[in-house]
């Protein structure tokens, strides 16, 4: 049974919306509540799974009770009810709120948005991926990034392709841009997975704001040591979403697929933050072995990257796509229906880039066996020019480039 906590300031809007929930769902137990103190009277008393909460109430807000339920009840998926995706309440609400839905709400839409949440939860229960990611306030954006943001912004003739370039050189930005153009406002039937196509629906104003507010991304005082790690993760997650966009560039899933290889080692961001110390003992580890990062991390850290990253993005409800992407591009083998050539451009390319990373090695050693016996891999991997046989150097310069 799924426990949701509905809070709305207006008794009809909050009666409708416990009634339509109750009809949807007639096995879950939906508690109503008018106001954000009584919403934290009822976590501290029982178990929630959700909280429900609109944007704009009297005495406490939105923003500030999914803050607290955040910091004190970090297992509860925190979901955001506006009638606007604009206004200071809105960008308050953003770093804190794990989707919105757009007002007057529709029922189906929110038990479907609850119930896939909940699921990725079910699914990835290992303590340490829970740890590890509830007490993750936010992913650190480079100021670098809001200067090039900000100076390209303030040009008449800015473009959303140049505005995406920006974008996707920055991790953190690029999550946060995907998050809001796939919540309920800009939401067009089909999962938004290119960032430029995200920028497009979102807005420039929007990408701006997310930009330059310092609520967005928590400024995370991070030690050096940490700052140094996260620099080379990101640098290395560009050159992956270069050569998967490389491999694709006379398809239409291209963008999809350099999104997706952006993505894929932000669950090494999440433990290089979280516990830097243990972060570097785990590199230093897998060099030692001859191991690749994801085998020695479950030893260090009780979870791999792939697992932390995904459960990450689930939970910011980014399309599924990504999300299998994320947790098997490792083991693409164990998806059966997920697009071939986006998770092949994505496995391929996060193979040869950590090959010449991390230690030399044959480009088949990093690759899933079963995965690149399937027909269509193989196709791919033929029409790509990359043939699996001695060092396989011609792959591992074109990763480098």
């Amino acid at each position: 049974m799924r426990r949701v906590l509905l809070v709305d300031g207006a008794p009809a809007a909050l009666a409708q919306l416990q009634q339509g929930l109750r009809q949807q769902r007639a096995q879950w137990d939906a508690v109503a509540v008018a106001s954000g103190a009584a919403a934290l009277a009822s976590l501290a008393r029982a178990r929630f799974d959700a909280i429900v909460s609109d944007i704009g109430m009297p005495a406490m807000d939105g923003a500030p009770l999914l803050a607290l339920v955040r910091d004190r009840h970090p297992n509860v998926v925190r979901l955001c009810l506006s009638d606007t995706a604009e206004g200071e309440a809105f960008m308050r609400a953003v770093p804190v709120t794990h989707q919105f839905l757009s007002k007057p709400c529709n029922v189906e839409t929110l038990c479907d948005m609850v119930e896939r949440i909940c699921a990725l939860r079910d699914i990835l229960q290992q303590p340490a991926i829970h740890e590890l990611v509830d007490n993750l306030k936010a992913l650190p954006a480079t100021p670098q990034t809001f200067q090039a943001l900000s100076d390209a912004m303030a040009q008449p003739n800015a473009h959303t392709a140049d505005i995406a370039r920006i974008v996707s050189t920055d991790t953190a930005l690029s999550v946060k841009v995907l998050q809001i153009a796939n919540s309920a406002f800009y939401r067009r039937g089909v999962p938004v997975t290119s960032l430029q196509a995200a920028i497009a629906y979102a807005g420039l104003e929007m990408i701006k704001s997310l930009a330059l507010s310092a609520c967005v991304f928590n400024a995370i005082d991070a030690s050096p040591a940490a700052g140094k790690l996260l620099q080379d993760l990101q640098a290395r997650s560009i050159r992956k979403a270069h050569f998967a966009r490389m491999l694709l560039r006379e398809s239409r899933r291209a963008d999809e697929a350099f999104t997706a290889a952006l993505l894929l080692d932000i669950g090494q961001a999440v433990m290089a933050l979280g516990a830097p110390e243990k972060f570097e003992q785990m590199i230093g580890l897998a060099r030692a072995s001859g191991r690749a990062l994801h085998e020695v991390e479950p030893e260090v850290f009780g979870a791999a990257h792939p697992e932390v990253g995904a459960y990450l993005l689930g939970l910011w409800g980014l399309p599924l796509d990504l999300i299998e992407a994320v947790a098997y591009h490792h083991t693409p083998s164990r998806v059966q229906h997920a697009n071939t050539s986006v998770l092949a451009a994505v496995h391929v390319a996060d193979a040869v880039v950590d090959a010449g990373a991390d230690r030399p090695a044959r480009l088949l050693d990093r690759l899933d066996a079963s995965f690149v016996a399937r027909t269509g891999v193989s196709r791919c991997l033929t029409a790509w020019n990359i043939h699996l046989d001695a060092d396989d150097l011609q792959a591992q310069r074109l990763g480098a480039g």
